[in-house]
């Protein structure tokens, strides 16, 4: 090597290095925090007892590993993420914990993107600082341990613009490659990463013609991009009709998700909670005639775009009113509220909190992203610009919560260190008047963010519902102690709530308590009327009671509200204890009050 080009290595080796220990320390802040949240965490009892979600991705991701085969289920939800973790449980034996682990290294591996993402925008200084802030953003802590695809998602964020800007400046095709590959995965991950891979790719392949590249160039891009998308999206749409009979990479809730979040009802489907609420939304097709799980999707999509064309104004105030709630400061819940996790760790509860109707931190990281973004326009590439659009646009055009918001964070996070340190700056310089205006604008944005609401989202008693469920999955593993507490401690919470009380009766049922749990039925019913299967608990609970015309009056209007819903299960279960044409004469403690159905 020649004395010039020994000394240009030297200087790009100690950047290197320099680089090297930034991301290093990074790595290590967002590792410790992460673990230390996890060790908290790991004490709580609902630890151990995947609910909702979670437990639909390690039921999949089980199956799989099991049977070594995929099935029409395992395509309801993203692909990527339950695939990953059926890998995880291959390497571990199945263990949950091993898994939490790998996502914590990953997610810090995350934070180490950013500090890298905020140096190429800026400088070593700002990269820090925005890496920082990712690791010790406490929603991204908390989605990094839990069994969800939400910190895989704000790691695709991240990769995707470092690997789009890589590839655009990159002499060869090869980066696009990647960056095709990256987006597949990213899509079949979650679905709304689809509108701004395909404008980035399109800003990646006439990017070149800018700078009066030839049109080979781009064509080259063009083509590896296509191969590395495809190269990611058809094994899994080939998977998916084999086991579904539709060629697809996209997950199979999709219409259903539209539907839910777009009908002149908004509010009510987005609050449909997990159990029989859930059920009765998911077999509305079946119930009216559809045959088969392609014609229950087509009947959701049909009435998402029945509403479009109905209902043009109010679909349109529906995407205004969930673009508020997309830039609210506050975590919105969907079936896991932060507001609850925080409960469970003194750690997050310093990382997130609510003060009146300001959320922390996105309350913080919104308004100093758009300082930032305001007072340094030009350091932002389009890329970042079609991500800040088109992520967020995807996900109001659905519905929104705090975990499908977690993406941007990573993202917001460059600008906001930008903003932040130019307000550090200007402090420091002693220039009071331009720091009280930047200060005064941060606050204005703050406050912006916080005052609507509270949302329907918001109303929600998720700290009792979260005691239930984990009660429920306690019950069914037979562990009557413990679900009983987690009962208990939901009533505790919320007396009236009607789930823990019916879920309790049948504890009580499973006991021979049969005064008890003919109590917490009625209980119940006070709140869910309606409910056919709460009638059949009832029913059967006052037959082993010895009350025979109560009981059967109990189970015939159960069988009635069965019969409308298409329960034909439970249909067969109230026959065979009514006997033919007549109702039995069944005697004290011959009567199963759950059937083996616990609805």
């Amino acid at each position: 090597m020649s004395r010039k080009r020994a000394r240009k290595a030297a200087p790009d080796a100690s950047r290197l290095a320099r680089r090297s220990r930034v991301a290093l320390l990074v790595f290590a802040a967002a590792l410790a925090v992460r673990l230390v949240y996890l060790a908290e965490a790991s004490a709580d009892p609902s630890f151990d007892v995947l609910i909702v979600d979670s437990q639909s991705y390690d039921q999949h991701a089980r199956l799989l590993v099991s049977e070594g085969t995929f099935y029409s289920r395992f395509f309801w939800q993203g692909f990527f993420y339950p695939f990953f973790l059926a890998g995880t449980y291959l390497v571990s034996g199945g263990s949950i914990l091993f898994a939490r682990l790998v996502q914590i290294v990953l997610g810090s591996c995350m934070c180490a993107l950013v500090c890298a993402l905020g140096e190429k925008l800026f400088d070593r200084r700002i990269g820090c600082a925005a890496g920082m802030i990712a690791a010790l953003y406490g929603p991204l802590v908390y989605y990094d341990a839990e069994i969800l695809d939400a910190g895989f998602s704000a790691i695709w964020a991240v990769a995707l613009l470092l690997l789009c800007l890589r590839a655009r400046e990159a002499k060869s095709a090869l980066p696009a490659l990647l960056f095709g590959v990256a987006g597949g995965l990213a899509v079949a991950t979650r679905a709304t990463f689809a509108p701004f891979f395909l404008a980035a790719a399109v800003w990646l392949v006439l990017a070149p013609r800018e700078t009066g590249a030839a049109p080979r160039r781009a064509a080259a891009r063009a083509g590896f991009l296509a191969a590395g998308f495809l190269a990611a999206a058809l094994p899994v749409a080939s998977l998916a009709h084999r086991a579904t009979g539709e060629f697809s990479f996209l997950p199979q809730s999709g219409p259903l998700n539209l539907f839910i979040g777009n009908n002149p009802d908004r509010n009510a489907t987005i609050m449909i909670r997990p159990g029989s609420e859930w059920r009765e939304l998911t077999r509305m097709p079946t119930v009216q005639g559809s045959p088969s799980d392609a014609e229950d999707r087509r009947v959701f999509m049909r009435r998402f775009i029945d509403y479009v064309k109905s209902e043009p104004g109010g679909y349109a105030a529906g995407l205004a009113a969930k673009a508020v709630e997309f830039a609210s400061s506050r975590e919105l819940p969907r079936n896991e509220s932060m507001y609850v996790a925080r409960d469970r760790s003194r750690l997050l509860s310093i990382l997130v909190w609510k003060a009146g109707p300001f959320g922390f931190p996105f309350g913080l990281l919104l308004p100093l992203a758009v300082a930032g973004i305001a007072l340094f326009p030009r350091r932002f590439p389009a890329p970042v610009y079609l991500f800040l659009a088109l992520y967020p646009a995807a996900v109001v055009a659905v519905f929104v919560s705090g975990r499908y918001r977690a993406p941007v964070v990573p993202v917001l996070a460059v600008p906001a260190a930008a903003g932040l340190l130019r307000l550090v700056d200007l402090a420091r310089a002693r220039l009071w008047p331009r720091a009280a205006a930047l200060a005064a604008s941060v606050a204005a944005v703050a406050v912006a963010s916080s005052v609507a609401g509270p949302f329907a989202a918001e109303r929600h008693d998720y700290r009792a519902e979260m005691h239930t469920i984990v009660g429920f999955e306690l019950m069914k593993r037979n562990r009557t102690r413990e679900a009983y507490e987690e009962l208990s401690e939901a009533l505790r919470v919320h007396p009236g709530w009607g789930d823990a009380h019916k879920y309790i009766g049948l504890l009580m049922s499973g006991e021979r308590r049969h005064e008890e749990a003919a109590a917490h039925f009625g209980k119940a019913l006070e709140q869910d009327p309606d409910s056919y299967f709460l009638r059949y608990y009832l029913g059967t609970t006052l037959l082993n009671l010895g009350k025979r015309a109560e009981g059967f009056a109990e189970l015939r209007t159960a069988r009635e509200g069965a019969v409308e819903a298409k329960e034909d299960e439970l249909i067969r279960q109230i026959d065979r204890i009514l006997g033919p044409g007549s109702p039995g004469d069944p005697r004290p403690g011959d009567v199963d009050a759950s059937g083996g159905t616990a609805r």
